[in-house]
């Protein structure tokens, strides 16, 4: 079967480069990793058998990101444990505590401290900074107060107690930006650096300076410190604009060591949570790590081995007698361009190291085997975030970024014969006759960055949304030589009731058009999922069909949307759920039904739910089993059946049969269990996936890295299975040209056997004679017992000869096959590609004709500014 492949490379998506990245607390029900980007965006990940993307929150207009903070409380203030008199309540109290989601802060140069609503992706709250660009913040370890560092050269204290963020007090000023601060383990001091050579130790009570080191300049500039760090051990860690980092004495107030780390400026540090092992990185974007070592061990080894109190004791003499001493335990090259954050956990079942900076990639690989570990590189743009939406009857292309929408129109190619296409190879390009086209820019006034974006199937209408609310746009096709668009706003868009009054936030995070273009369906960021008839868009009408709220899960929820009555409301059923998942809940995959019949969709908290559309009829999908509760959903697609076909993060596939409300026999077969290991093993996870209306019984999954096709009528096959199908076809090739040789070679022996026995015997027959005369007769022996070894030799290259006749070379081919991981035995499913790469979108627009959008890591590159310039090999 032949398929037409639109390769489109076209697509001019830059990226934001990242300023921040944090990890949530330790005792965070979610794994959270908040990554921040310079145009205000932040990202949520999770960190499960991989790096999990789970939503981003949209930046602020013309807002700043520099800096990121979480807060999450767990334990009781003094007043608290006053209140409780049992311990029983202080551990219930300490529980509901823990339950709660954690708090997100970020500020930058725009002078505002933002607290972010975690499920509605809005701001929960914000204040000002009173003291103008706000370079760095941290929670104290209680997380109990906000210290904030900003342009004015003040520390500034804000209470964020009891769910509050308000202005407590500020520290006496320096006459220099804070560049950089942390506070103590024991919440008593915080450490600032600043861009006046200075590093500064402030009291938190008295909040003035108890010591200030300076560090030497290089020519007449000050040294910037745009980082530090607070050990465990009380000692504190550098990073400046020298390229240095250093190691204070916290008690002493001096240098205990001092490295020349980078080739240009620090700009980030992390530790582990031992307080043994240090990263450095910055404009020189190699990652350097400094481990701490007593005697000659790693200071993680020698506490691993206190077996005994004798050992004990004496290990802490020995620690006592000796300075500990930091070395530099090895560096990596992970970025091309500036590293402007470094985070690393050590309280998560694996240890990620996560770097990120101006080349936009996130990358993380595992922390302890530093540096011999290799990173997986997270694709530039966010991986199943809609930033591309295909028009297949109109044959266009939606981009979005920020606030900013484009508009292209596919090219074509010269149509190809039945009979030629069935000559072509695979990969062969075909003859364009018309190029694509970039029909619109549109630049939008909206308060936030774009949540989400969708064109219709025939590329007449637009639905876009911001944190305020959707918008739809008409787009008309002008007849002309330019061949452009017209578009237009659809002022009577959304109506009013499409979320109900005691809705506090109306923008939409997931929007889909049924195929007919009669109907929008709309997943609100509280949960909402509104059908609303666009039918008649031209006359300026909309009705809210339905609202359907299986989404929202709480008894105050459920019971506010029992009692609404302007539209039709179907509320969900009461299920209890910790409140860390029901205030970070968010939908996040939307996906409506080929016959418009039913609408699936799934959110942040795992959870998936399938509606009739204009019905009453809501359910949501149990677990399939124990090992898809510790995995997310990626990717949610109804196939041509109408069967829900399901990815996870631990890339499981599952398939919901929606007929009779259970999961399919290949599902609960195959659906974890017997996954290939190559497919399963990716770090990728499946961002969507495709259906051709010619395979019905087939899906294809794709990631930022690969496109599989699956047949869900045959089971997956072998788990060692190669998929990649050019590399299966190499390794066939390769395998049964090795055979051929050796079976040439083995006809070739086999003649000359066959040769040097036919004269053994001619010449055996005719050399009794010889051996009469006696001229050796002390060879007598010797040679009969040589004619006894001619013999066995014969027989053995007569046997060979028969072997070699009769070997079953097709059986050698197949078993070798079988030995590289394909089994000619069993049917070869999950069909892999890798011939197109960095991903960011793939569908079907007509039957066996696919679009694929890829952003090359090289065109992204080029719309960068200059990376740093190494020195090599002499030359500059």
């Amino acid at each position: 079967m032949s398929m037409q492949v639109h390769r489109c490379r076209f697509i001019d998506y830059v990226p934001q480069a990242i300023n921040a990245i944090e990890y949530a607390p330790k005792l965070s029900i979610r794994p959270y990793i908040a990554v921040g980007r310079a145009n205000g965006d932040i990202e949520l990940w999770q960190a499960r058998e991989n790096l999990v993307y789970v939503k981003t929150i949209p930046g602020i207009a013309n807002g700043s990101l520099e800096t990121l903070a979480w807060a999450h409380r767990t334990d009781l203030t003094e007043d608290e444990l006053e209140l409780f008199d049992t311990e029983k309540e202080q551990t219930k109290f300490k529980k509901q505590l823990r339950e709660k989601a954690p708090r997100l802060f970020s500020a930058g140069l725009n002078a505002v401290i933002v607290e972010w609503d975690l499920g509605k992706l809005i701001p929960k709250a914000a204040v000002d900074s009173y003291g103008g660009a706000v370079w760095c913040m941290a929670t104290n370890h209680a997380q109990t107060k906000l210290a904030v560092g900003t342009e004015d050269g003040h520390i500034r204290i804000f209470d964020i107690l009891d769910d509050k963020l308000a202005y407590q007090h500020c520290f006496d000023k320096v006459n220099s930006r804070i560049l950089s601060l942390a506070w103590s383990h024991d919440d008593t001091t915080i450490i600032t650096g600043s861009a006046d050579s200075c590093v500064r130790i402030w009291d938190a009570e008295t909040r003035r300076i108890s010591a200030r080191m300076t560090l030497p300049k290089e020519g007449r500039d000050p040294t910037l410190v745009w980082a530090v760090k607070v050990l465990k051990s009380g000692a504190i860690v550098s990073g400046d604009s020298r390229g240095h980092v250093v190691f204070w004495d916290s008690t002493m107030r001096v240098v205990q060591q001092d490295f020349k780390a980078l080739g240009a400026d620090v700009l980030c540090l992390a530790t582990d949570e031992s307080g043994y092992t240090v990263y450095a990185s910055g404009v020189d974007p190699k990652i350097t790590q400094f481990k701490l070592f007593i005697g000659n061990r790693p200071a993680g080894t020698v506490d691993k081995n206190k077996d005994s109190d004798a050992d004990a004791s004496v290990i802490k003499k020995k620690i006592n007698a000796r300075s500990r001493k930091w070395q530099l335990a090895g560096l990596r090259r992970y970025h091309t361009h500036d590293v402007r954050a470094l985070a690393v956990s050590s309280h998560l079942q694996t240890d990620l190291l996560i770097s990120g900076g101006i080349d936009t990639q996130v990358t993380s690989c595992e922390s302890r085997p530093f540096p011999n570990e290799n990173p997986h590189r997270q694709p530039c743009f966010t991986p199943h975030n809609n930033i591309i939406s295909v028009a297949p009857k109109g044959e266009l292309i939606l981009q979005r970024q920020d606030m900013t929408l484009k508009l292209w129109a596919l090219g074509k190619a010269e149509p190809v014969s039945k009979t030629l296409g069935d000559q072509m190879e695979s990969g062969q390009s075909l003859q364009v006759y018309e190029r694509q086209r970039d029909l619109l820019r549109m630049d939008l006034k909206l308060k936030t960055n774009l949540l989400c974006s969708v064109i219709s199937l025939s590329g007449s209408l637009i639905a876009v949304s911001d944190a305020e609310g959707p918008k739809l746009y008409s787009v008309t096709r002008i007849d002309d030589s330019r061949g452009g668009v017209r578009v237009r706003r659809v002022k009577a868009f959304p109506p009013d009731n499409f979320v109900p009054e005691y809705s506090e936030a109306r923008g939409a995070v997931q929007m889909q058009f049924t195929g007919d273009e009669k109907t929008l369906v709309i997943a609100t960021v509280e949960g909402f999922i509104s059908v609303v008839d666009i039918s008649q868009w031209t006359s300026g009408v909309f009705t809210t069909v339905c609202r359907h709220c299986c989404h929202r899960s709480e008894k105050s929820e459920v019971e506010a949307d029992a009692g609404c009555s302007d539209v039709p409301t179907y509320p969900a059923i009461f299920r209890s759920q910790i409140p860390a998942d029901t205030a970070t809940r968010t939908i996040v995959s939307l996906t409506i039904s080929k016959n418009d019949k039913y609408v699936a969709a799934s959110d942040s908290t795992g959870s998936i739910t399938v509606s009739q559309l204009g019905a009453n009829k809501q359910t949501l999908l149990p677990n399939a089993n124990d090992a898809a509760k510790a995995s997310l959903p990626t990717a949610i697609a109804f196939d041509a059946n109408d069967n829900l076909v399901i990815t996870s993060s631990a890339n499981h596939i599952r398939i919901w049969d929606v007929a009779t409300s259970k999961y399919s026999n290949w599902s609960r077969q195959h659906g974890s269990k017997n996954i290939p290991k190559s497919f399963a093993g990716m770090m990728d996870c499946v961002s969507g996936i495709m259906i051709n209306p010619t395979e019905p019984t087939c899906v294809y999954l794709w990631a930022a890295n690969h496109i599989t096709r699956v047949d869900l009528s045959l089971p997956p096959g072998s788990a060692k299975a190669v998929l990649n199908v050019h590399k299966r076809k190499q390794i066939e090739q390769s395998i049964i040209e090795q055979v051929v040789e050796e079976r040439a070679a083995c006809e070739k022996r086999s003649e000359r056997h066959e040769q040097k026995r036919m004269k053994k015997q001619l010449v055996g027959g005719g050399g009794s004679s010889e051996h009469a005369n006696g001229d050796h007769s002390m060879d007598v022996d010797g040679e009969t017992n040589s004619n006894a070894d001619t013999e066995k030799t014969v027989v053995s290259e007569a046997a060979t000869d028969m072997t070699n006749q009769s070997k079953d070379w097709e059986g050698t081919i197949i078993a070798r096959l079988r030995e590289a991981g394909i089994d000619v035995a069993e049917p070869h499913n999950f069909r892999m590609t890798q011939r197109y790469q960095s991903l960011m979108h793939t569908s079907f627009i007509d039957t066996n004709t696919m679009v694929v959008v890829e952003r090359p890591w090289i065109d992204v590159a080029s719309a960068l500014p200059s990376a740093y310039h190494r020195h090599k090999y002499g030359h500059s």
